[in-house]
């Protein structure tokens, strides 16, 4: 049993986890101010929502629950540009994300994934 467990790829998150870590990196360089926003979408009003300013060259991470009733919407903001919006949080990961916005737009890109193992 215990080969088994040994056996099992380090990078598969576990089927119970019930949290997510999502960080955005605001690139160097970038002349407009950046917002990571999410919130729970669902059939009612769901706690949760939130907006956080990014700095350049810094990681700004948030961690995401699991719900049952609602889907998670992340997306980096700016005015005048279209959002850039992130996939759905995999749970039991920590995945990054770089962002920046330049002349052809705002653009998005994952950069890092890892486990963060299980809760107990």
């Amino acid at each position: 049993m215990a080969q088994a467990a040994a056996a099992a790829p380090k990078s598969a998150p576990a089927p119970d986890a019930r949290a997510a870590v999502v960080c955005v990196r605001a690139e160097k360089g970038g002349r407009r101010p950046l917002t990571f926003a999410g919130q729970l979408v669902g059939k009612r009003p769901q706690p949760g929502e939130f907006k956080l300013p990014l700095t350049p060259g810094t990681d700004v991470c948030n961690n995401l629950l699991r719900s049952k009733i609602a889907t998670w919407n992340l997306e980096v903001t700016t005015s005048g540009f279209t959002p850039c919006v992130l996939p759905a949080p995999e749970f039991g990961q920590r995945v990054t994300y770089s962002a920046k916005a330049g002349a052809r737009g705002l653009k998005c890109a994952q950069i890092a994934k890892s486990p963060i193992g299980t809760w107990k």
